[in-house]
């Protein structure tokens, strides 16, 4: 495959992996204990998020990887700074969609307890995802 088509790919699978991240930040941060009328429409959100989030979400996320680490590997990027700080931001937002498929678990089993942080999760990840892309775009060193 041509480097054009691997780097559409890789970017591909990063906007699925953040954008489903994002929408399980904003979901788990608004959700809240319902009344048994709302509580129907809360679990069939809750399950059709955590179908996404296994069928979409973290397969883009296993997708961002392989391919971004082929890439590294293939242009020799590892002995580049830059990377591994790419790569340490990339390791957070994997743990973080980690916290975040546990949490939505936990709800689908009835547990009401809000996630440690929950109101951190989204603007982490817009700002790793910043951190990420001007590492890309500029690298600084």
């Amino acid at each position: 495959m041509t480097y054009q088509l691997l780097k559409m790919l890789h970017v591909a699978a990063v906007v699925a992996w953040l954008g489903g991240s994002l929408f399980v930040s904003l979901f788990l941060l608004s959700s809240q204990p319902q009344d048994d009328d709302e509580a129907p429409k809360e679990r069939k959100m809750l399950g059709a998020l955590r179908r996404w989030t296994l069928y979409v979400t973290t397969p883009a996320m296993v997708l961002t990887w392989l391919v971004g680490l082929h890439l590294a590997m293939t242009f020799g990027w590892f002995a580049m700074s830059w990377i591994w700080v790419k790569i340490g931001f990339a390791l957070a937002l994997s743990a973080l969609l980690g916290i975040q498929s546990a949490a939505l678990r936990r709800m689908a089993n009835g547990s009401a307890r809000r996630p440690p942080l929950v109101d951190l999760y989204a603007p982490f990840t817009v700002v790793a995802s910043a951190a990420i892309v001007t590492l890309v775009v500029v690298k600084p060193f």
